[in-house]
């Protein structure tokens, strides 16, 4: 039997990136209205990106339900209502250790708006930032159809649907491994993927299942996998969701981490462990490992340091 090594949170979080008060240049929804301040924003699921110094942060964000209290409390209507548009956020370091102080990050403009992409649904859920191939970024995002937004500056954008899946169908993540570009992605209690041998992903393979969530909560009812993130570390594949049953709230904070030596392995895995986090995404670079969080411990994203018990 060999050992697989387990991550654990090695010191507190930080505080990194906390929305700024910001004007909603969306679609006029039941709460929000096009041209209107508002002071709070709520974020979600979001992605990290080194370019040269300059590290950049994107991520869902719409304003604060005025009647939200907690994510225990149910609001009128949608929670999520708004969630038309993503935030930007950049930083300034060589390593993510140059970050790891409160509000690292600094907003800048939002990004695609629905009067910017005419001819999808007005939602624009859980962006991927990644290198661009003929373009210096791109950005996969969902739900429902995944799209690919490419662009240079992050003004304008080249955009196109990847594929069409199931109406549940969300949070995509792409991940390459030995030539093939895996994009996993959420659809209800499974994590599916599909395969591209292309850099510019322009076909993809039927979809096939990585992993079934066991889970369910006190009726029954399958619970939801969210938030998929894959990596590989010293010849180990890992895969981490958060779990949404209705126990702990809209921004469930348990992320579950389950190692195989293959990717096939994960599918009937046991979790090796559970971190604190939502939308966990894991940095490293030369100056160490770290976990990254959404909502929580607070709203906006926080990092906190991660070793792994090798």
């Amino acid at each position: 039997m060999e050992k697989i090594p387990i991550m654990r949170l090695c010191g507190e979080y930080v505080p990194l990136y906390r929305p700024a008060p910001d004007i909603y240049n969306g679609l006029d929804t039941r709460k929000f209205r096009n041209g209107t301040l508002y002071e709070s924003w709520t974020v979600n699921d979001f992605s990290v990106l080194q370019d040269g110094n300059q590290f950049h942060m994107v991520g869902i964000t719409h304003p604060t339900p005025p009647d939200f209290v907690d994510e225990f409390t149910p609001v009128a209507g949608d929670l999520h209502e708004g969630e038309h548009v993503l935030f930007h956020a950049t930083a300034t370091g060589k390593t993510f250790a140059d970050l790891m102080h409160p509000d690292s990050f600094c907003d800048l403009g939002k990004l695609l708006w629905p009067q910017e992409r005419p001819d999808e649904i007005p939602e624009i859920h859980a962006p991927h930032l990644l290198r661009g191939y003929g373009h210096r970024f791109r950005l996969i995002y969902g739900p429902h159809s995944l799209r690919m937004a490419e662009t240079d500056d992050f003004l304008h954008y080249t955009r196109r649907t990847l594929f069409t899946d199931h109406k549940t169908a969300r949070d995509p993540y792409l991940f390459w491994d030995d030539g093939l570009f895996y994009l996993i992605y959420a659809v209800e209690n499974r994590v599916d993927y599909r395969v591209s041998v292309s850099p510019s992903l322009e076909e993809f393979s039927p979809p096939r299942t990585l992993q079934i969530n066991p889970f369910s909560n006190e009726a029954g009812v399958p619970a939801a996998s969210e938030s998929p993130f894959l990596f590989r570390r010293k010849g180990f594949y890992y895969l981490m969701w958060a779990i949404y049953d209705g126990r702990a709230g809209t921004y469930d904070h348990r992320t579950y981490v389950f190692g195989a030596r293959t990717l096939e392995g994960l599918a009937c895995s046991a979790p090796l462990t559970m971190l604190p986090a939502h939308a966990a995404e894991i940095y490293s670079d030369e100056s160490g490992d770290y976990l990254l969080s959404a909502f929580y411990p607070e709203n906006g994203i926080s990092a906190a340091p991660l070793a792994f018990d090798d």
